[in-house]
Formats: C-alpha cells, structure tokens, sequence
C-alpha cells in the first residue's frame, strides 16, 4: 500500500505539473480558466460580434506566433486570471503565464469556432505540448470562451475536453516503479518501488541511466524536465532503457504496469 500511495502521489505530481504548465501556458493541462475583465460590468461601447471575433483571431495569431507583447495587446489592464487552484490579476501576471507556454514551445491550433453572442465566442483548440507528446500525448483539445468588451478580452475560459483529460490520466498511470533525477550531469536512478518491473530488473538505487528509448541527456530540449515523461507512458507498453550500474553496462526492456495494480 506504501508503494502505491507513493506511486500516486508522483502521479499526482505530474498531473499537478501539467495542469500548472497548461493552466499557465495558455493554457494548462487542471481544468479551467477564466481571465475577466473589471468587475463592475460598466462598458463604453455595445459587444459587435464582428469586432469580438477580429480581437480574438488577432490576439490568438499573435499568441500561436509567439508574439507576447501583440497578444497582450488585446487583453484587458485589469484582468483577472482565475483557475480552480486560485485567482491571478493584472496583465503583467497575466503574460508571465502566457511566455511560459511559449517557452515550452507549445503550439495551438484552432480547429473549430462557434458564435454565443455578440460579445462571446468558442474555439476548440488542439494543442501540441512537447513534454505530453514524449509521454503518448499527441494532442490535447481544449474548448476556450472568449468575451470581449470595449475591443479587449475580458474572459478567458479554458476547459480541457474530457477525452484528452482521459488520455492524460491513462498514459500517467503507466509506471516503470522507478523515478530518476540529473546529478552531476549524470540521470540518476533515485528510487526502486517494491514488486515493480524496474525492481525486477534488479535496478537499484544510485544507478545511472545512460539513455531513454535512446535518448541521451544532452539530447533531450528540456534537460531533467523530461524524464519523468519520458519514463511514463500507456500500461502494457515499454520503455528501453541503457543503465550503468557500477562498472557493468547494461539494456533492458521494461513493461509498464497501471499504478493501480500495485
């Protein structure tokens, strides 16, 4: 059972991750956004849906290019960003989450666009996450709301559709049972779970993974960061790993098992 919960709470972990980079990405793979405008509902001119539509192509271009600073351009000054772990306020704030998603290289594609009114609109948007996609993610969809007043958006509501969320649990919860960390320049194996398949293969504590399905440290974008992911994937597939333990060199194939059978 102490395996297990330790299991989950990496699981948990990632998700978490996920849902901070997601969230503060655009995004973020948690599971709603809303960015709002002043509270007081007071605007100096009537919603034109052909104006909401212009203000929200535009600011997605700019955002999909990677243009901060034009993307921001079409924000609200007092907005606010809020997500079910709390709320954020300001344009400053606003565009630091956004550059992270940007950082990450992250990309956006919008594949659907519906009218809810003349101030409202929908996109559902396939995003294309680097680190998700390492760990069998291809694509996340999310279906995002836009409102704009006076030619700025002062909504922003991001809700990840329920298929990808899916996907995401599943391909988290195939584990090899070990985790790994860089030290030293060197990934290095940093826990062995009990009755798992990294433990069957008498991995042990200290030992150094030489490469991930053939991916080398100094090949991987994204440095420590992409480990874990590399490591994951969908119960029942496998995982190559190089590791060096002591002198000794060795490959081995290990299948990944659901955390839940643990």
């Amino acid at each position: 059972m102490e395996t297990r919960d330790l299991e989950n709470e990496r699981v948990k972990r990632l998700l978490g991750k996920y849902k901070k980079m997601v969230f503060f990405s655009i995004l973020i793979i948690g599971l709603s956004i809303s960015l709002t405008g002043c509270t007081s509902g007071k605007y100096k001119t009537k919603p034109d849906y052909k104006i909401t539509e212009q203000v929200t192509q535009s600011f997605m271009d700019a955002y999909m290019q990677g243009d901060l600073n034009k993307a921001m351009s079409h924000v609200a000054e007092d907005a606010i960003l809020s997500t079910d772990s709390g709320q954020m306020q300001g344009k400053a704030t606003i565009a630091e989450m956004l550059q992270l998603n940007i950082d990450k290289q992250n990309k956006m594609e919008i594949a659907e666009k519906n009218k809810i009114d003349n101030s409202k609109m929908t996109l559902i948007i396939k995003n294309n996450i680097p680190l998700f996609q390492l760990a069998g993610v291809d694509v996340i969809k999310t279906k995002e709301k836009f409102e704009v007043q006076d030619s700025k958006i002062v909504r922003w509501e991001i809700k990840h559709l329920k298929e990808s969320v899916d996907l995401i649990e599943k391909m988290a919860s195939g584990t090899t049972g070990l985790e790994a960390e860089v030290k030293d320049g060197q990934i290095v194996v940093t826990k062995v779970m009990l009755k798992t398949p990294a433990a069957y293969e008498e991995i042990k504590v200290g030992d150094v993974i030489l490469s991930i399905n053939g991916t080398e440290l100094k090949d991987m974008a994204h440095g420590a960061e992409e480990i874990p992911y590399r490591l994951i994937g969908e119960p029942g597939s496998k995982v190559q790993l190089e590791i060096k333990s002591g002198t000794e060199i060795m490959a081995v194939d290990i299948k990944r098992i659901n955390i839940n059978d643990l």
